[in-house]
């Protein structure tokens, strides 16, 4: 919608006052119209009637006192007199002309049509051009009249009274006051209401209720493209419709650019979900998504997995040590990385580099962790392997030096497990260690390897693939517990032993 001038509504509530100060005075005017044609219409006959009932009462009064027509004549002057200009005439039918004659004065008044409907029984009454009122009214014969008017009856007319008085003699009552105040001022209220409402329903009303049903619409379909349709009659109408649809169309610009982020995002989820292992955890570690490729690896199904603790897949040889520093870092809010060792549903151990993170809500509080792993089983046997290679290689040159690199306590023995040479940290186990055999160090126990006279320990790991490898070691009066890796090197029969400790509360 093209930009255009729009009043204020401020302006707008002046205009409106404005118009409704304008009706009001002219309900005024036309009230006042209105009131003075009642009173001229109603109360001025009430009194006209009033006024002629008692001239003729007086009049009527003489006549059965046997006054003679000069008498009432001045009667009827004597009542001209009272006011100014009232005018009290008289006229008499053709049956009172019958028994007292005819009145010379009276011939130019009767032929006055208005006299002459009034001598027919109609009263008449009417605003004459110079502010005065003329009341012709009949007068019928009672009862009483008819023993002097004997050629009458009753109801026939004998004449009728013609007065003549000013419009200012009118009195209004204070109950028609009241009355007609009361009139004007409901009729000014309802008026005013209904000016008001439809001004304020063309202004206001109707413009916001098409706004609030075109955000209605928009709400309701979800379709932030549509611009709403609205009809300003006034400035904020215009700026409110108008930023409201600006308002639309930044919120689809930014809900296209949520739409291609989140089309990228499940194209990034989908090629994380192929090649990662991804585990989803409550701050209690009680597992609520795994991907398809945990499910592979560990060869738990998705319904196995959920609901359970974290610990389902934790393998018994990583040191305790380790998974305390992983929550410690974690619930502080920080990311762990590391290489971790799991046990799969049939035991089997696998190894992952693993990503650890908190996922933070708006209040910067944890909700819950994401764990993000990728396989390196096969890279840690490798790696494995690729050592042994390199040792049995070097082993001709300088076995001592070789093993005196390797980060773990590593002995090498020969065929007998005599110990040939170990590094530095296997020797500080011990206080001596020349001409032992490596089994002599072994402390016999059920679930451990220990030197046997019918089966070598040797044999046990190598040829019958023992799922056993741990051992005793007594160090400084102290049983530790320690995985065995064993390795036969290719130069003169030596072997290759690695040691890592392990925590003896962890083997259940």
């Amino acid at each position: 919608m093209g930009k255009k001038n729009f009043t204020t509504s401020r302006k707008l509530f002046l205009k409106i006052t404005l118009i409704l100060f304008t009706v009001s005075i002219i309900v005024v005017y036309f009230s006042s119209i209105y009131m003075r044609n009642v009173a001229f219409h109603n109360l001025a006959e009430d009194d006209a009637q009033k006024t002629s009932e008692l001239a003729f009462e007086v009049l009527y009064t003489k006549m059965q006192e046997g006054w003679a027509r000069e008498d009432l004549y001045k009667i009827i002057d004597r009542l001209n007199n009272l006011k100014p200009g009232l005018k009290i005439q008289t006229y008499r039918s053709d049956l009172v002309k019958e028994l007292f004659g005819e009145v010379e004065a009276e011939s130019a008044g009767l032929r006055d049509p208005l006299v002459q409907k009034a001598l027919k029984g109609e009263t008449q009454f009417l605003a004459m051009g110079n502010h005065t009122i003329r009341y012709i009214r009949p007068m019928v014969v009672k009862q009483e009249c008819i023993t002097c008017h004997y050629n009458a009856k009753v109801g026939d007319i004998n004449g009728v009274i013609d007065m003549t008085f000013p419009q200012n003699d009118i009195k209004i009552s204070l109950d028609s006051i009241i009355i007609y105040f009361l009139i004007f001022t409901v009729i000014a209220i309802i008026l005013t209401f209904f000016i008001f409402q439809f001004l304020m329903t063309r202004t206001f009303i109707n413009p916001i209720t098409l706004l609030v049903e075109s955000i209605k619409k928009v709400k309701d379909s979800g379709d932030f493209s549509e611009q709403i349709s609205y009809e300003p009659k006034t400035y904020e109408m215009y700026i409110l419709g108008d930023s409201f649809n600006a308002l639309l169309a930044k919120v689809e610009d930014t809900m296209q650019v949520l739409r291609e982020k989140n089309k990228m995002l499940e194209e990034h989820k989908k090629a994380i979900d192929k090649s990662t292992i991804v585990s989803k955890a409550d701050t209690k570690g009680i597992i609520t998504y795994v991907n398809d490729k945990f499910c592979e690896i560990s060869g738990y199904t998705k319904e196995e997995l959920l609901g359970q603790n974290h610990n389902i897949v934790r393998s018994p040889h990583m040191p305790k040590e380790a998974f305390e520093d992983l929550w410690r870092t974690i619930q502080s809010k920080k990311t762990w990385q590391g290489v971790v060792e799991n046990r799969a549903k049939d035991g089997s151990s696998y190894f992952v580099q693993a990503t650890i993170m908190p996922i933070l809500d708006e209040n910067d509080e944890i909700v819950e962790y994401i764990g993000i792993r990728q396989d390196i089983t096969e890279l840690t046997k490798l790696q494995f392997n690729e050592m042994s290679e390199s040792v049995d290689k070097a082993l001709d040159i300088k076995l001592q030096e070789v093993v005196n690199l390797i980060p773990l306590r590593a002995v090498v023995i020969d065929e007998e497990s005599k110990i040939f040479c170990a590094n530095r940290a296997f020797e500080e186990m011990f206080t001596k260690l020349d001409h032992i055999k490596l089994d002599e160090l072994f402390i016999e126990k059920e679930g451990y390897l220990f030197s046997d006279a019918l089966l070598d320990w040797k044999d046990d790991i190598l040829n019958f693939h023992s799922a056993n490898n741990k051992v005793l070691l007594n160090i400084f009066d102290e049983e530790r517990a320690f995985s065995v890796y064993l390795e036969k090197l290719d130069a003169n029969d030596y072997y290759l032993v690695l040691f890592v400790e392990i925590d003896k509360s962890t083997l259940g």
